[in-house]
């Protein structure tokens, strides 16, 4: 694929472009710009928004550097990843140049790759998504964010005036209930991203924490991971060669009480905020009735 063709596909990776900012470029004419994308079939010109875009959000083709940067977070070991980002750095250019054919990619990649350009284009999206409920729901929505949750990948987002309810509401959609993905409408005057912490459980704008002691493996286990790392761990101290005592910034109970019954009892809360108590009664009430079924 020749070089200028590679340049549009990576610029339309990140934005609308008008002929005139690709011409400019590429230090070429409007003319050149045209003759070059109109063997694209992928590629299309809008005149409401005066610029070119991909048809339906998917491009043929995307770059390795395009690809990984997107697919990075697949890498869940933070020590592996900071690796990755290193070697990706070094080789930017070479990736920049090098295509993937999109067609030889998984759904799931497919997917991912057509909301992270519809929240570059600020492109209202319309999809249909299955949720813990077992039910189909169709729903128009702004996406916002994609992020991982150990090997699972999810879509924050804000639910568009085209619901005509909870509209603004912001959810989180796993990639796996997403069945189809359509564009709806590219607005020009608003960003649709968000860079703020998230998890599967919501944004951490309105998060709490709590101090927790770990113990022995547990302890060994959270330093040897780098879970410190993630948005989810602050260590605060090493108490003694085998204790370490950390915060968990979480949204839910559930978030916390999942951790502690895996890792019981190798683990112990340290405050006694009354969410910590309430934590404490839950785990509590699983245990006798985990007790009581035998």
């Amino acid at each position: 694929m020749e070089s200028r063709k590679i340049g549009i596909y990576n610029q339309l990776f990140k934005k609308l472009c008008t002929k005139q900012e690709l011409a400019e470029l590429f230090d070429v004419s409007t003319k050149t710009i045209e003759n070059t994308v109109k063997v694209c079939e992928d590629i299309v010109y809008s005149k409401k928004l005066g610029s070119y875009h991909f048809k339906d959000l998917l491009p043929n083709y995307i770059s390795y550097q395009n690809y990984f940067t997107l697919f990075k977070d697949s890498v869940s070991n933070p020590i592996i990843k900071k690796d990755f980002l290193m070697i990706g750095a070094s080789l930017h250019n070479k990736f920049n140049e090098t295509m993937i054919s999109t067609s030889q990619l998984s759904e799931l990649s497919r997917k991912i790759i057509k909301v992270e350009i519809a929240i570059n284009h600020n492109c209202i999206i319309k999809v249909e998504y299955t949720g813990n409920n077992k039910q189909k729901e169709e729903k128009y929505i702004q996406p916002k964010q994609i992020f991982t949750s150990g090997s699972i990948y999810y879509l924050s987002l804000a639910y568009d005036k085209r619901n005509k309810e909870k509209i603004g509401e912001e959810r989180q959609f796993a990639f796996n209930g997403i069945e189809s993905i359509e564009p709806v409408e590219y607005l020009k005057d608003t960003m649709f991203r968000s860079k703020e912490d998230v998890n599967a459980f919501g944004c951490f704008k309105n998060a709490r924490t709590i101090r927790l002691k770990l113990q022995d493996a547990a302890a060994n286990f959270f330093k040897r991971e780098g879970l410190f790392e993630t948005n989810s761990f602050r260590f605060l101290s090493e108490l003694t060669t085998n204790e370490i005592e950390v915060e968990m910034i979480y949204n839910y109970n559930l978030e916390v009480v999942k951790l502690i019954q895996q890792w019981l009892p190798q683990i112990t809360i340290v405050d006694h905020s009354k969410e910590a108590q309430e934590i404490i009664e839950e785990i509590k009430r699983n245990y006798q009735t985990f007790i009581d079924s035998f």
